[in-house]
């Protein structure tokens, strides 16, 4: 597997992984990803902005994530364990048909390599409280629970940090 910079010509098979993704959250009583987000947009804003990367399994797009220094206004109120630099993983997705194959850990791995790289050696992201498959991933990554937010949903999203160094 190889990842790399996100193009516009990934945007259409990831917006068919993020579908689906969204239909398997429906199916399992998890509206963290809907019909309104994430949309094509925030994809394309990553891709301009550099900060999307794509996993490539068998010659063809498995998988992207986000990884930049954009945090959410609600992060302020969670309990980090540093209050320093950080980088931050969204929009996390892996095509339903090929997962178990490690992907969503080696993109993990991709954004945390990223930071260091860039002199940042700490890593931050979350997810919605009912998403209980990206807590597990997230826990068996090495992430920590660093409090609850709320947003733009009735349950809150849990916060989760990483020392990479």
């Amino acid at each position: 597997m190889d990842i790399r910079k996100g193009t516009k010509e990934d945007l259409k098979k990831i917006m068919d992984i993020v579908q689906q993704t969204v239909n398997i959250m429906a199916s399992e009583g998890n509206d963290q990803w809907n019909r309104t987000y994430p949309q094509d947009q925030d994809f394309l804003a990553d891709i301009e902005a550099g900060n999307l990367h794509t996993a490539i399994f068998d010659g063809k797009v498995a998988g992207s994530i986000t990884v930049d220094q954009t945090q959410a206004e609600e992060y302020k109120s969670a309990f980090w364990r540093k209050d320093e630099p950080c980088f931050v993983f969204h929009r996390l997705a892996v095509d339903p048909e090929i997962r178990g194959e490690g992907i969503a850990s080696k993109l993990i791995i991709f954004a945390e390599e990223h930071a260091v790289s860039k002199g940042i050696p700490y890593m931050r992201t979350d997810t919605y409280s009912l998403n209980t498959k990206a807590q597990r991933l997230f826990e068996k990554n090495g992430y920590v629970k660093a409090g609850t937010i709320f947003m733009d949903r009735d349950n809150p999203f849990y916060c989760y940090d990483k020392l990479l160094d």
